[in-house]
């Protein structure tokens, strides 16, 4: 499970946050746009099976805001307790006794870093923009 969250721009959070429920849904936006980013990231980077088959690559979810200490974040790909029919994500991810980790979902998330916060934040600013 790889998290995108709002960080390293304090002073937009805070001024979103103070807007109640339209600052949710800025904030929704801004997180659905990069967790949909990190998502095409990760179908492309999961291993696909040469079977005609359904592949978790074709399966990745984006969680609805979740909330952690004041932090605000979605989280996208496998998660340890997933008991789905694409359960096996998680072992790609990071590995058992007899497969290696490929960290497919957390190279995808790493890979796009600077993207990620590059587009949180123009929709943070397009959001408080829009009220004005």
């Amino acid at each position: 499970m790889a998290k995108i969250e709002l960080e390293g721009m304090q002073e937009l959070i805070d001024r979103v946050n103070k807007l109640g429920s339209q600052g949710t849904e800025i904030k929704k936006k801004a997180l659905d746009k990069a967790g949909s980013m990190v998502k095409s990231s990760m179908e492309e980077k999961a291993p696909r099976s040469e079977l005609t088959k359904k592949h978790m690559a074709d399966n990745i979810k984006v969680s609805e805001i979740e909330s952690e200490n004041g932090v605000d974040f979605v989280t996208i790909g496998p998660n340890k307790g997933d008991n789905s029919e694409f359960f096996y994500s998680k072992f790609t991810e990071w590995g058992t006794s007899k497969i290696p980790a490929q960290h497919w979902a957390e190279n995808s998330v790493l890979e796009n870093k600077k993207k990620i916060n590059e587009v949180i934040k123009e929709e943070l600013e397009r959001g408080l923009g829009d009220l004005d």
